[in-house]
């Protein structure tokens, strides 16, 4: 169990502070869309760059919230099968439902890192007047991704070899 302690500890700091950050960027999407209203109402100008910043920043926000969503258990479930079975076979299919969400992500991160690393070699940027760097974004789908798959293999490791979810197991 020490093992999973630790564990726990290290992915809830990691979920902690990307739900943080996510936290952050929501604050900063209200103050640029604040900023823009006010630059476009009362001086006829902007930013010229809302749509993608706070497109960028709606990714991120998603992304980096799924990990300690989970970690919650607030996750949407549909819950029309497990309802009905008995409280250890909910175990079962929650640790076997965790274990394929964990290797559909660990897949898809190999995708995301693929585009950072791609967007980062041939110097890809944005079609705005910011230019922003596409591999930015990129990587933080890819943390984001990473965290979530990091969330499910604990829990799936967890349920099987405890019975218990990562924040219950003592």
């Amino acid at each position: 169990m020490r093992v999973f302690r630790r564990a726990d500890h290290f992915s809830t700091l990691l979920s902690r502070a990307a739900i943080t950050i996510a936290a952050l960027i929501l604050v900063y999407s209200v103050c640029h869309i604040l900023l823009e209203t006010a630059l476009r109402s009362v001086f006829a100008t902007s930013t010229h760059v809302l749509d993608e910043f706070i497109g960028f920043a709606i990714l991120s926000m998603t992304f980096l919230s799924l990990s300690a969503t989970l970690r919650a258990d607030k996750m949407v479930r549909v819950t029309i099968i497990s309802e009905r079975l008995s409280a250890k076979t909910n175990r079962w299919l929650d640790a076997v439902v965790s274990a394929i969400g964990f290797l559909l992500v660990a897949y898809g991160c190999l995708f995301f890192w693929g585009t950072v690393a791609k967007n980062y070699g041939r110097g890809a940027v944005s079609e705005s007047v910011a230019e922003v760097p596409l591999w930015i974004p990129d990587l933080v789908v890819f943390i984001g991704a990473a965290l979530l798959a990091l969330q499910l293999l604990l829990r799936a490791l967890c349920l099987t070899l405890s019975g218990e979810t990562p924040t219950t197991v003592e």
